[in-house]
């Protein structure tokens, strides 16, 4: 039943406004019960921040990889049309190669989107989540032991926000981190899951990583790398450039003079075949080159030039590396011992022993490993250091002012 209401004439157009005025009220509530359901998260869960991947480009890698498989399509296809004009066997063996090339290569400029263009961050004041359609991955924030921020390569104040947690060594040891892909200001992010607050140059890359620190955070020690800046992967990968470039050279000065011969033979210059034969070589040639090229630079100079730019800054709250683009950010509670390995002329690795102390976990940064570690991933590790009175620094435990 319907009673009337003194300022509407008509009892089912007030009932109507009442019921649209509920329900409009009511929507948020809503909205907010169906995110709360998606993120699955507690009942007491507070969200602080919400964010998403921004659209930017791609990391350089995955942008050359298709580029690298069209040309290999690209150099099997011309085979194709090659034997194909020679009237040889080998032309569907050769298209169906070309085909599944092209097929990789429009994969791989696709899968990229498809696996981080959907996905979404929550920061509560418990954990840290990461949604991708359905799936959903969680980490407690009291448990990450440390964080790594790779800055983006052509967009500034945009990166990659890892978080890690320690997790024992020997069999047992597994990976157990959580990335934040591509996200705005991710320093500002690491500053809010650790409860402090940034200053206002958090960010900045062409402001010193000693003068972003924290609100009321003060600096103690600062260092650099010493020695040679090259590990035995770097060296490798250099030397590997190194042949396969004069693999290259090599390969193309013969298959040149081929081409020379070809037309002593009566094959004419302007022909479809030598055209065809011309290309292929050309392509191949270019791709060998350029991979060789790409490794030497990527072995010898950009290593050289990263450590060079790599520094050490320890402050009474954190731990913090930088090389290149990437940073890394240790918590100094979180450390509960520091492993020393000699290096070359009388110099010494630090390892970071790091405690998770929600899951009683002691990751010892690579320290009982035959190798060193990869220093392009920015372990929790210092090379090449004068240990000194570093160590006896970093596990002081300093008293916070009041």
């Amino acid at each position: 039943m319907l009673f009337g209401c003194p300022t509407c004439a008509d009892a089912t157009e007030c009932y109507l406004v009442s019921m649209s005025t509920s329900s409009t009220s009511s929507s948020p509530e809503s909205d907010e019960a169906r995110e709360r359901r998606q993120w699955r998260l507690l009942p007491s869960e507070q969200i602080l921040w919400r964010g998403a991947r921004e659209d930017v480009p791609l990391a350089r890698a995955l942008g050359l990889l298709p580029v690298l498989v069209f040309a290999l399509g690209t150099i099997a296809l011309l085979f194709a049309g090659l034997l194909k004009a020679a009237e040889m066997p080998g032309v569907r063996n050769s298209i169906a190669t070309s085909s599944l090339l092209f097929a990789f290569g429009v994969a791989a400029i696709l899968l990229p989107r498809y696996f981080f263009d959907d996905c979404r961050y929550l920061v509560t004041d418990r954990r840290v989540l990461f949604r991708r359609k359905r799936l959903v991955r969680a980490m407690a924030r009291q448990t990450i032991s440390f964080a790594r921020i790779r800055w983006h390569h052509r967009v500034p104040g945009i990166g990659h926000l890892e978080l890690v947690v320690a997790v024992p060594f020997g069999p047992l040891a597994r990976t157990q981190r959580v990335t934040l892909y591509d996200i705005a200001e991710p320093e500002r992010v690491l500053a809010l899951i650790r409860d402090q607050s940034p200053n206002q140059h958090v960010g900045d890359l062409d402001v010193a990583l000693s003068e972003r620190l924290d609100v009321g955070e003060r600096l103690l020690w600062g260092g650099h790398p010493q020695g040679l800046f090259l590990d035995w992967r770097h060296l490798g990968t250099a030397l590997f450039g190194g042949l396969t470039f004069t693999t290259g050279l090599a390969y193309g000065y013969r298959t040149g003079l081929i081409l020379l011969d070809l037309e002593e033979l009566g094959l004419q210059v302007r022909s479809q075949i030598w055209a065809l034969l011309f290309s292929a070589v050309a392509i191949s040639t270019i791709v060998i080159l350029a991979v060789g090229a790409t490794l030497i630079w990527y072995g010898f100079l950009r290593s050289r030039a990263l450590a060079h730019e790599t520094e050490y800054v320890l402050t009474n709250r954190r731990l913090l590396i930088r090389r290149g683009r990437v940073q890394l950010s240790v918590d100094r509670a979180k450390i509960v011992d520091v492993a020393t390995r000699k290096g070359r002329r009388g110099l010494k690795h630090l390892f970071l022993v790091l405690d998770a102390p929600y899951s009683r976990a002691l990751g010892d940064s690579g320290a009982l490993s035959a190798g060193l570690p990869s220093r392009d991933a920015v372990p929790p590790v210092l090379f090449d250091l004068e240990d000194g009175t570093v160590s006896e620094l970093i596990l002081a435990r300093l008293s916070e002012p009041s």
